[in-house]
């Protein structure tokens, strides 16, 4: 009975939710311009230096239209750090050539996984603007210009830029048609998965009090409505130089599954004002995989589904609206979603179900170690699972 009542509850509360975040969505649009934050950077003269840090592997086919496309930014005060895991494919003779042309540092990275690849660039950086970029990801030739042009004209510090997904067919993009999605759930399944942190029930994507990341409508459908409130996520971000470099979040990820929402998350504990902006654009090269991840994989599907569990353990404690009971009926309903649809993908519903398990098992021992006062990284279980799981497929 309580977990009908819970659930009647928050879609009461999600549709007031609703209700204010149209309101304030709407403002925003008439406006056409971000909300205003505290910042007291506002220079419209000022031309801010960026450090962009870009973490790649096994790219060397991709890397040359990447490095065309930052030679063409119409924004030129930047310099590019890439942080190279070493792969035998060229790509570091492919970098030095390009450093003829572009003021770009090299940084090999000797251990550790992608969000270890990001915070050892930034920490390489000197620029006012810290802007992150997929090693897939071809910026427009004005992604610096509007990004700067963002951080001059509005007290905004974090931008997460919008993203078009191409098909890269010899030196042409295809854009990848996508239809505009107002949101990732029906009100009614919204209620189960739990309601969003207090304090982001205004945000493009959020975190719930169970853990679970949802994004309030797709990229199509927000590029119609301008600037919005969001937690950092995508393959293209910004975030003033200093507030960055203040953070350093530890190696805990293998595939770094929402690692970007954990940093929004403590930016915005700090009371730094993050938005979504269409006019930041980025072209992501579709191709099965991205430089943390291999979605074609059953084995990386797998340790996906425990990372994406381990996101409410990462911040149980630390942010106090998160709700043990919100996680369980999260996680019910979660698997009677896959057990439904279990005959339109048997083994990939079944990966879900199982890093559910996994997830909940690992977080646990994590929060019991926490409680002893015992370090404990799920990095070391992560690896195990990874080394258990079969090669090919």
């Amino acid at each position: 009975m309580w977990f009908i009542q819970t659930a009647v509850a928050r879609y009461t509360l999600y549709q007031c939710h609703n209700y204010l975040f149209d309101k304030i969505i709407e403002e925003q649009t008439t406006k056409n311009k971000p909300t205003q934050a505290k910042s007291n950077k506002i220079d419209a003269t000022q031309n801010f230096w960026v450090s962009i840090v870009i973490p790649t592997y096994k790219r060397a086919a991709l890397l040359p239209h990447l490095l065309t496309a930052l030679k063409q930014q119409t924004y030129q005060n930047f310099d590019v750090v890439f942080v190279v895991k070493p792969s035998d494919d060229n790509t570091e003779a492919i970098l030095k050539q390009a450093a003829h042309t572009l003021n770009l540092t090299v940084i090999i990275q000797t251990e550790g996984y992608i969000v270890d690849a990001y915070f050892l660039g930034v920490k390489h950086t000197t620029g006012d603007i810290v802007a992150l970029l997929d090693d897939d990801a071809l910026p427009a030739k004005d992604w610096l210009q509007e990004t700067v042009k963002i951080f001059q004209t509005t007290k905004v510090d974090g931008i997460t830029g919008d993203c078009f997904p191409v098909l890269l067919k010899k030196d042409t993009l295809e854009i990848i048609k996508e239809p505009e999605v107002p949101a990732q759930f029906s009100h009614l399944e919204f209620a189960f998965f739990g309601c969003p942190i207090a304090g982001l029930e205004q945000y493009k994507n959020a975190i719930a009090n169970s853990g679970f990341v949802y994004e309030r409508g797709n990229n199509p459908y927000w590029r119609k409505r301008k600037a919005v409130k969001a937690l950092l996520r995508g393959p293209s971000m910004a975030v003033w130089g200093d507030a960055l470099r203040e953070i350093n979040l530890p190696g805990e990820w293998l595939l770094g599954c929402a690692w970007e929402m954990v940093l929004g998350w403590q930016l915005w504990q700090r009371g730094l004002v993050l938005i979504y902006s269409p006019k930041v654009k980025v072209y992501h090269i579709v191709h099965g995989r991205t430089s943390s991840r291999d979605f074609l994989r059953p084995r990386a599907d797998l340790l996906w589904a425990v990372e994406a569990e381990l996101l409410f353990y990462r911040l149980y404690g630390a942010e106090t609206h998160l709700s043990l009971i919100s996680k369980i009926t999260s996680d019910l309903f979660r698997v009677a979603h896959s057990l439904k649809y279990i005959r339109s993908n048997p083994n990939y519903q079944l990966r879900k179900i199982e890093g559910i398990a996994i997830g909940n098992i690992l977080g646990i021992k994590w929060l019991l170690y926490k409680a002893l006062d015992v370090n404990y990284s799920p990095l070391l279980d992560l690896k195990k699972i990874k080394k258990s799981q079969p090669k090919t497929y």
